[in-house]
């Protein structure tokens, strides 16, 4: 009798928020998925409609290429993300600690804040390069 109480305790303890332990972890998991499909479709362009037959491969080609655009630009995005937020931190403190110099600012945040932060699909073909820093001038 006391193995059955502790597994009804242990298996329908409630959380603060009055999921128990085991609907949360699946509402957190289907919170996951359906974050990740929104991302997905906000990324992936659509095939265009207006393809015809004879360009079908060229289309699907194309297509293919948009998607794994997509998905390294899910991996580099939050890189450089980060990359330029550090960046304007440390250009912002540079600009307190050297007494207000613009010129040094300027340099750390424009190589920290510009560049790609995208991955296009002329990045993947080696037609365009990926310009994680930005360019000086």
């Amino acid at each position: 009798m006391i193995n059955d109480q502790i597994e009804n305790c242990i298996c329908f303890q409630e959380t603060k928020s009055g999921l128990n332990l085991v609907s949360k972890k699946v509402y957190n998991t289907i919170a996951a998925l359906i974050i990740l499909c929104v991302y997905v479709v906000m990324t992936v362009p659509a095939a265009h409609a207006e393809d015809t037959p004879a360009d079908y491969a060229v289309a699907v080609s194309e297509t293919g290429m948009e998607a794994a655009s997509a998905l390294a630009t899910m991996v580099y995005f939050p890189t450089k993300a980060v990359f330029a937020l550090g960046g304007g931190i440390v250009g912002g403190l540079t600009y307190a600690f050297t007494g207000g110099d613009e010129a040094t600012t300027s340099k750390i945040w424009r190589a920290s804040m510009e560049g790609d932060y995208m991955v296009k699909p002329e990045n993947l073909t080696g037609e365009d390069p990926i310009n994680f820093v930005g360019q000086e001038e």
